[in-house]
């Protein structure tokens, strides 16, 4: 049986390194939040966060959700490049809530209020 050098043994150990790290992130995006079923009652009741990547706020507010973030219904309203709405031509501030009637609300919403507009019950 052939041994192998040490060049094998450092791309192996890269190779399980690398993947730990990936499968990791994978992981943390993913873990349950303890806004997960709020996050999921806001979208079972038509919220629509219409927002653009170059937005601090839109970036906030997406923060304080973690990764229960994934259940939200999110609009990107800009280009590539662009620092514009132009994808949204109705939306003139990011980030807007938008409610399954149409009423929308503007800015980072504090959960309290995203809760009461929605029917959605905070965790405690």
């Amino acid at each position: 049986m052939k041994k192998m050098n040490s060049t094998t043994w450092m791309i192996i150990l890269a190779i399980v390194v690398f993947g730990g790290l990936i499968g990791a992130a994978v992981y943390q995006k993913n873990a349950p939040s303890i806004y997960d079923d709020f996050a999921q009652c806001l979208n079972d009741n038509g919220a629509k966060m219409y927002a653009a990547y170059w937005c601090p706020y839109c970036e906030r507010q997406e923060a304080e959700f973690g990764s229960a973030f994934r259940f939200i219904n999110r609009v990107e309203c800009s280009s590539p490049g662009s620092n514009t709405f132009d994808l949204c031509p109705d939306i003139e501030n990011t980030p807007t809530w938008e409610k399954a009637d149409g009423e929308r609300i503007v800015g980072a919403v504090p959960f309290s209020t995203l809760a009461e507009e929605y029917g959605c019950e905070l965790p405690s």
